[in-house]
């Protein structure tokens, strides 16, 4: 879908003396080539859930957008609002769980120290 003169064009303009190694060229191509396959997929599968036989612009715009956080330039639409999903790391849910546990055990101590009486004060006795 890209070409590797395509792809030379490209370091080109970022790098004018940059060259790619024959291998890392390829590897670029295949991903490009895997992403754009993907996008494609999934926006075709966004216009067959709309009920149209016709892939529009704004079936691939929705899936960049939602999925990968990109938008294209010039086909900006506000009917589509981006929701990013928050993906809280396993590492935080540990440390909140060990938080409420620490805070469970400290409630529960509290209350075992309230329900005994004091060293000053022998049990029974009441002045």
């Amino acid at each position: 879908m890209i070409t590797k003169r395509r792809l030379q064009e490209l370091v080109t303009k970022i790098d004018p003396s940059e060259r790619l190694d024959p291998e890392a060229e390829e590897i670029l191509l295949e991903i490009a080539d895997e992403f754009i396959e993907s996008v494609t997929q999934s926006a075709c599968r966004l216009a067959k859930h709309r009920k149209s036989q016709t892939l529009d612009v704004k079936d691939v715009q929705l899936h960049l957008e939602r999925n990968w956080n990109i938008r294209i330039p010039g086909y900006a639409n506000d009917d589509i609002r981006t929701i990013r999903r928050v993906t809280v790391p396993n590492s935080h849910i540990n440390k909140i769980a060990a938080v409420n546990t620490a805070k469970a055990s400290n409630s529960t101590s509290s209350q075992n120290d309230a329900a005994q009486p004091s060293q000053d004060e022998p049990a029974g006795e009441k002045n």
